[in-house]
């Protein structure tokens, strides 16, 4: 499993963050920071951008 953080487009990074539980849920945030983080799926575990 691979859980680094992967770019998304130019400017925005996803990566997943995981839970006491062990499940985990993917977040996409600004890679400048000027941004929050944004949930992008509940129950996932990689991030991986295709296309």
């Amino acid at each position: 499993m691979d859980d680094q953080a992967a770019w998304l487009d130019g400017s925005t990074l996803a990566y997943a963050q995981q839970h006491d539980d062990g499940t985990k849920d993917l977040w996409s945030v600004p890679a400048d920071g000027s941004g929050k983080p944004r949930l992008l799926l509940r129950n996932a575990h990689s991030p991986a951008a295709l296309g």
